[in-house]
């Protein structure tokens, strides 16, 4: 722990090279307490070995990302996401697993991306993501687990006014936020202090790290390493510690730049982040 902090890493890229004990003990080793999947790395093994690997290797399994997309030109596609949401989210439920990280969609990076207000219209999407969530939220509380929604650039959810709009109007226990300052950046809430009291230690389910500089509405932006963007760190822990935050703060590397610079090699991205998390915290 740094400062009392929990901190975390989702091992992405070339971690995926090593079997997920070994990813988890390099983890460990760097000093990190907890590790963030996603179903790449649940589905070969399964939920219950995943579950006992982690904890074996002395880290937590702090959250699962599932990250479907709900916004699609075809309803069957969005349909079939929904379903594919579900089945994961039982098959983790079972195995203990409690913090699931969700989409909205539409996701901006892929080919044939939808467009909103060119492919449908803002109801039109609204209502996907309500025909998701009317059945992803009392599935989550009949099974006692959390629901982190991401609000990310280009989606129908991309800030903290979007996100709060979707989470307000289920009012659950169940359903929050994964609050990762980075999209708010760009999309031009700046105030990180206020935005984590707004959201509150009730509807933070997860947190991410990671910077940003540039702008949504632009289209033209980075995700700097840690530290070398323009979130503001020292309000967000200070809302964070207003609120009594006590859960995991995951590191989400998006730094493509240095990553090219480091051929690629995730975990000396790993050892940086945790070094520049010991100046940030």
């Amino acid at each position: 722990m740094i400062k009392g902090r929990k901190t975390g890493f989702f091992a992405n890229g070339s971690f995926r090279e090593h079997s997920l004990a070994e990813a988890c003990s390099i983890l460990k080793k760097i000093g990190y307490d907890a590790i963030e999947l996603d179903m790449g790395w649940i589905g070969g093994a399964g939920a219950d070995e995943a579950v006992r690997t982690v904890s074996e290797c002395g880290l937590i399994l702090s959250e699962v990302m599932l990250q479907y997309d709900y916004v699609c030109m075809d309803r069957s596609e969005s349909e079939a996401n929904i379903s594919k949401t579900e089945e994961d989210i039982r098959r983790c439920a079972d195995a203990g697993i409690g913090v699931f990280n969700l989409f909205t969609g539409p996701r901006p990076w892929i080919k044939n991306k939808v467009i909103i207000g060119e492919n449908m219209t803002m109801g039109q999407a609204w209502d996907m993501v309500f025909s998701a969530f009317d059945r992803l939220v009392p599935l989550a509380s009949k099974l006692g687990v959390k629901l982190a929604v991401e609000n990310v650039w280009g989606m129908l959810c991309h800030d903290f006014y979007t996100a709060s709009y979707l989470i307000g109007r289920y009012g659950s226990p169940c359903l929050g936020v994964n609050f990762d300052p980075s999209h708010d950046q760009l999309a031009g809430n700046t105030d990180m202090e206020f935005i984590v009291r707004s959201w509150g230690k009730e509807r933070i389910k997860h947190v991410h790290l990671k910077d940003a500089a540039g702008t949504q509405k632009a289209g033209l932006f980075t995700f700097p390493p840690l530290g070398e963007g323009y979130v503001d760190w020292n309000g967000f822990f200070k809302g964070l510690d207003e609120i009594g935050y006590d859960g995991v703060l995951s590191v989400e590397y998006e730094a493509d730049g240095r990553l090219n610079r480091l051929k690629g090699d995730w975990i000396r991205a790993a050892e940086e982040s945790y070094k520049a998390l010991l100046d940030l915290i």
